[in-house]
């Protein structure tokens, strides 16, 4: 029979506390299910790996349960169960109070991100009313400066069952005030457990933390790259045809090798969701710190149900004090499936223990530098995206800089679905934000293009003023200067025609409205006499030939060529070979009547009909066939028609 889900809470409990204050007890009693699946777990009464129950509200509904170990060495494997969980029930035993891990615990679920939780005393058998007492207020002190300062508390015996039909109302209240999850977007589950069942299969089990997923639809364990189709879906252990956010689930795939799986990997819808060994952050470091925290420290990162060493950079200052935040850069030594939102934890890599945490940002394309105001920009306009669709795609399209993006892309990379995405895009095109580019499917940042064009105004007026012979600047130089890709300067020079800041773009080259040559008299008078020179020649001189015959300085002759060729004057056909344009057109006329009276030509019939040498035919030729005029087949040169 299929599992109704609307009977299943989106809501996930976790708890939380020392090693043997009553866990498991606690969760046997309040849901009549053992959390301890081990037998070495069983044979010790210690909890080692996650336990999962369901606890059944008055109405009907259920809501999960993630019970988690309390031993200071099972650290991974608590933060693996408390990322998932939406609200803690923190257990501290009457006869032994507050503890070590009872406050590790409760730092990592401050970390997380929780606001909502219970607490509750347990082994209250075991002691008198005066201890009891004490217990409750030395928790309220160790309670004062957390999210839990006002959280309710519960007095429990789970031997006896004592007290706890008024911890299940403390429980309905406070899960009642917990907003559930929301099942839209990408599925997306980070992988608690894998196993194989015989006749089945693959099995990975996790709470997912975003979206729906039903029997038939394909999904992708990330890094690994392995795809699977759903055979079958479990939650709480009851066969259902949908599994949705904040339900513990179990997933049967096909295809996959549940021996290449393992807790950390993440499985999500095809092609959205990817692993990165390097994020940026925004990093909390705890106040109870007695050092500062150095720049390149070496951490154990824990987001999701993965861990990674690294090392931690810091990128407003190179030591953080206790307390303080910064933004950063976590490089990892493997990859990591994480999204922008996800919490994380981070721990020394020795000794082990927890020294903050906060939220990923996004993943990281290049290695960030310290102190660096536009990183930091970038950094603080993807933490104010957080939570915003709309800001969060914006920011990806600025965030790729002096480049276009192509709109298919988008949708992977907000890891948002692609109907969503076109949405919130026609928004920010509506708006003026982002703008469509000439080339089909690829968008710009409306704000990184009129800083490019400020940019190549700057790049174009120190051009022109140490070239000042010059009427043209290649784009090839504007887009090295800019570093910019070439659909972008593309969408730059358009903008810049229809501004009338550039008059002409043509061949490569671009011109200037208000930046220009600047010659003297002098030089204007020397183009005339170069004209005058070049004109009718079929063996025209050199730049350095004409600078020596009249007795000029050789690069500013050069110079001057060049500007009479980027007028249209003269045309530069091979390395210091130019001719006058009207001479140009005379050659290919005479060349072309003789094509069309003997249909083809040698080398050697040019020179002679041009009266020129081997020199200056073989590029003249050369160019006729880069213009179409001619092609040569063997020795011969033949009308292109």
């Amino acid at each position: 029979m299929k599992n109704n889900l609307e009977s299943i809470c989106n809501i996930v409990l976790g708890t939380a506390g020392h090693i043997d204050h009553g866990k498991s007890s606690l969760v046997k009693r309040l849901t009549g299910i053992d959390p301890d699946r081990l037998p070495e777990e069983k044979e010790r009464g210690l909890t080692i790996d996650l336990g999962f129950a369901s606890f059944l509200l008055p109405d009907g509904r259920r809501v999960g349960i993630v019970d988690v170990p309390g031993h200071e060495r099972l650290i991974k494997n608590m933060v693996a169960g408390a990322t998932g969980i939406d609200l803690v029930l923190l257990v501290v035993a009457a006869d032994d109070g507050v503890m070590p891990q009872t406050r590790e615990h409760l730092t990592i679920m401050e970390v997380l991100g929780l606001e909502h939780g219970v607490v509750a005393i347990t082994k209250i058998d075991l002691v008198d009313d005066d201890l009891r007492q004490l217990v409750r207020e030395e928790i309220r002190e160790a309670l004062a400066p957390t999210f839990l300062r006002a959280a309710p508390i519960a007095e429990v015996s789970s031997l006896s069952g004592e007290g706890f039909d008024e911890l299940r109302r403390t429980l309905v209240g406070a899960i009642g005030r917990v907003r559930p999850r929301e099942t839209g977007g990408l599925f997306r589950m980070p992988v608690q457990r894998v196993f194989s069942l015989k006749g089945f299969g693959t099995v990975l089990t996790g709470i997912p933390v975003s979206g729906s997923v039903g029997i038939g639809d394909v999904l992708e364990v990330v890094p690994l790259g392995q795809k699977g189709r759903v055979r079958g879906i479990q939650a709480y252990q009851e066969t259902t045809d949908i599994a949705r956010a904040g339900h513990s689930t179990a997933i049967n795939l096909t295809d996959v090798d549940y021996r290449a799986v393992h807790r950390g990997m993440v499985l999500g819808e095809p092609g959205y969701f990817a692993a990165s060994k390097m994020y940026e952050a925004r990093l909390s470091y705890l106040p109870r710190r007695r050092r500062p925290l150095l720049h390149q420290s070496s951490i154990r990162l824990h987001v999701g149900t993965a861990e990674a060493l690294g090392r931690v950079f810091l990128l407003e200052k190179k030591a953080l004090e206790p307390g303080e935040e910064s933004f950063v850069q976590l490089r990892l030594e493997e990859p990591v499936a994480a999204a922008p939102g996800d919490r994380f934890v981070l721990r020394l890599h020795s000794p082990m223990e927890t020294i903050g945490g906060g939220e990923i940002l996004s993943a990281s394309r290049w290695r960030l530098k310290t102190g660096k105001e536009h990183i930091l920009s970038s950094l603080r306009a993807k933490e104010e995206a957080l939570g915003d669709a709309v800001k969060r795609i914006l920011g990806i399209i600025e965030d790729a800089g002096y480049e276009t993006v192509a709109e298919r892309d988008l949708p992977v990379q907000a890891g948002r679905p692609p109907g969503e995405v076109r949405e919130h895009l026609e928004r920010l095109l509506e708006d003026g934000h982002v703008i469509r580019s000439q080339r089909a499917g690829q968008v710009v940042s409306a704000r990184r293009l009129a800083d490019a064009a400020r940019a190549a105004g700057g790049i174009a007026a120190r051009f022109f003023e140490e070239q000042p012979r010059r009427l043209f600047m290649e784009t090839a130089h504007l887009r090295q200067s800019l570093h910019c890709g070439e659909l972008f300067l593309q969408e730059l020079l358009a903008r810049l025609e229809a501004e009338g800041i550039v008059a002409a773009v043509d061949k490569g080259r671009v011109r200037w409205r208000d930046l220009g040559p600047r010659i003297d008299e002098e030089d204007e008078l020397r183009c005339a006499q170069i004209i005058d020179r070049l004109r009718g020649s079929f063996t025209p001189p050199s730049p350095a030939e004409m600078a020596e015959a009249s007795g000029w300085p050789p690069e500013p002759t050069a110079e001057l060529f060049d500007l009479l060729a980027e007028r249209g004057d003269l045309q530069k056909i091979a390395e210091s070979i130019y001719f006058h344009a009207e001479t140009i057109a005379e050659s290919r006329r005479r060349l072309r009547e003789h094509l069309e009276r003997e249909g083809s030509m040698t080398a050697a019939d040019a020179r002679n009909l041009l009266e020129t040498t081997r020199k200056y035919i073989i590029p003249l030729l050369e160019q006729l066939d880069r213009e179409g005029l001619t092609y040569r087949k063997g020795d011969l040169r033949m009308l292109r028609t």
